[in-house]
């Protein structure tokens, strides 16, 4: 369970925030504002998506009526509050996290979104996100993106409620960190025909602006893909996503890596909880430092379940062996709450193999800056 104290905040919040304003769960930001809808249309809990909410993602936004869009202004910020223990009894709280969002339509064919750290753990922000979507390809089922775009996986692991992320996403053999999971510089293409997503990316740096043009040998390239069925209507997702590249060790020479996955993954219906399964399988052919080719697996599962309009709660566990002796297996318990308009409330706890559990907590405020 988590410690009293982290509960005495965590309430602190909710409490407030429910006597400030204990009406229902309004939409948020600006795209649910623009539509008069509330969160759950698009989202199981902010800021995992269910199967529409996914749809509106990989088609680049262009699901949805750009007229409609054009009724809210294009800007929104969020900023959060965090607490978390690296080591069991070291607590952290930190404030310094805030970011401004652009992102709507412009015309009939394109789409973007821009997202700049103003503040990022207490430090001057960089650039997370910056692309810009042409929506009119094959009778409008293509959509190309460029820019600092989202690499092609599944959604959850880029926007979920866990404060954990997915350890197989940024998994580290030798000298190579993955990204699967990353936004970088590049392009991708979107084919998305009702149940039909295939999804194909050729990207480079991960950096700031400063890796906009940034193609010398020097930076790790990859090709990544997804091929999955996913209908907008129903729950049920499955499918397929790996890589290819090629990263520049910094003793020289290349490790030409790839990786293989697939995943599951089924919204909470009823009393049916939700499930998320990922397998990935990954080979390095010169991880570095003298190290041997290195064939690493990892996997994860996960069961979340809403209760009632605003509670989350999810348990999941996950494992990774790099292929070269370093193996990682550890479960989470996450409990999240939407608290009011624009607020959520987040709380793990991480439980590893022989040692003591360790808290997360996570207090996200989110506002349009047009009228309400």
């Amino acid at each position: 369970m988590l410690t009293k104290s982290i509960w005495l905040r965590l309430g602190a919040t909710i409490v407030f925030a429910v006597l400030a304003d204990s009406g229902a769960a309004s939409a948020m930001p600006n795209f649910a504002q623009a539509y008069g809808v509330q969160c759950s249309v698009c989202h199981t809990q902010v800021p995992a998506l269910n199967a529409y909410g996914r749809y509106v993602q990989r088609t680049g936004y262009a699901a949805l009526d750009p007229h409609v869009l054009r009724r809210e202004y294009p800007l929104w910020i969020d900023a959060a509050a965090t607490y978390s223990e690296q080591t069991p009894g070291a607590a952290v709280w930190q404030g310094g996290n805030v970011a401004l969002h652009a992102d709507g339509a412009v015309g009939n064919d394109w789409t973007y979104h821009v997202q700049q750290w103003l503040v990022e753990g207490n430090q001057p922000g960089g650039l997370d996100t910056a692309w810009v979507s042409y929506n009119n390809l094959f009778g409008r089922s293509g959509h190309l993106f460029v820019g600092k775009v989202e690499e092609p996986a599944p959604s959850p692991l880029s926007q979920w409620f866990d404060l954990t992320g997915f350890s197989s996403a940024e998994m580290t053999v030798g000298e190579h960190s993955y990204e699967v999971d990353a936004n970088r510089w590049g392009a991708k293409f979107s084919y998305v025909r009702n149940s039909l997503d295939a999804e194909v990316a050729y990207t480079t740096a991960g950096t700031d602006l400063d890796g906009v043009d940034d193609f010398r040998n020097d930076t790790d390239k990859t090709l990544q893909y997804r091929l999955a069925d996913a209908s907008p209507t129903q729950p049920l997702e499955f499918g397929y996503y790996g890589s290819r590249g090629s990263f520049p060790l910094p003793e020289g020479g290349f490790d030409q890596y790839y990786t293989n996955a697939l995943y599951v993954q089924r919204d909470p219906v009823g009393h049916v909880p939700g499930v998320l399964a990922t397998y990935q399988t990954a080979y390095d052919g010169n991880p570095g430092g003298g190290a041997p080719a290195a064939a690493s697996n990892a996997s994860s599962v996960e069961l979340y379940q809403l209760f009632g309009p605003r509670l989350m709660i999810s348990a999941a566990e996950q494992f990774t062996n790099d292929g070269l002796g370093t193996q990682s297996h550890f479960g989470t318990i996450d409990a999240s709450y939407h608290v009011m308009r624009f607020v959520h409330v987040y709380a793990e706890e991480v439980l590893g193999q022989q040692a003591k559990p360790t808290f997360n907590g996570l207090v996200w405020f989110a506002l349009p800056l047009g009228p309400l």
